[in-house]
């Protein structure tokens, strides 16, 4: 008899694999998170506000006409500055640009620290009480700006005036000049008149007598 075969080895078992662990969320780091789209600030919808450029000459005693909205206009017809010493800078003393302009008939002034921001002022003799100093004049009417920006006290804009040509202003209507009442002149008070019957008293008032002789100084017959 032959050997007998041994067994065939039984086949080992495969091993379960092993379940992967899940992965972990990490934190999103701000790069990686969404950002919202920024929010539009007032400033980029508004057009840039454009200043005044310093472009408008008048020559020959000239004046310089402006109009804005609602048919307002004036001319410039004058130009100077306002320059006062400040006690607590004595060294940078503080200037100030004066127009005279004239509105209808009537002379009055815009001024203001420069040319590109005016606020409005009355008389050129009101502005100087107003500011404590007189206004130096010059001797031509200075480069005037392409548009009048008139503004508050507060430095808001009121009011836009364009330039439109050089020209003769109007002429300016004298103010009225108040006519000074005279003065009542005080009269010397008169003494009181003294009644007749006073006066008989002290012997004023009473018809004059002759002369009075005593009876017997002058014989009978003469």
């Amino acid at each position: 008899m032959g050997e007998a075969e041994a067994p065939a080895p039984k086949p080992k078992p495969k091993p379960k694999p092993k379940p992967k662990p899940k992965p972990v969320a990490k934190p999103a780091e701000a790069s990686d998170a969404p950002q919202a789209a920024p929010l539009p600030t007032p400033a980029a919808n508004l057009a840039p506000v454009k200043l005044p450029e310093l472009i408008v000459v008048c020559d020959n005693g000239q004046g310089a006409f402006y109009e804005g909205q609602g048919a307002v206009s004036l001319w410039v017809t004058r130009s100077g500055t306002i320059t006062v010493d400040n006690p607590l800078r004595p060294l940078t003393p503080e200037a100030t640009r004066v127009l005279q302009v004239v509105l209808g008939n009537k002379a009055a002034t815009a001024f203001g620290p420069d040319l590109l921001a005016l606020r409005r002022g009355g008389s050129p003799a009101a502005l100087e009480a107003t500011i404590g100093g007189p206004v130096r004049w010059d001797e031509q009417l200075t480069v005037l700006p392409d548009f009048l920006n008139i503004v508050s006290e507060a430095g808001e804009a009121l009011a836009r005036l364009d330039y439109r040509r050089c020209g003769d202003a109007p002429e300016v209507k004298a103010a009225p000049v108040a006519k000074a009442k005279p003065k009542p002149v005080a009269k010397s008070p008169r003494p009181p008149k003294a009644s007749a019957a006073e006066g008989a008293g002290r012997g004023e008032g009473a018809a004059p007598r002759g002369l009075q002789l005593p009876q017997g100084a002058i014989p009978a017959g003469q």
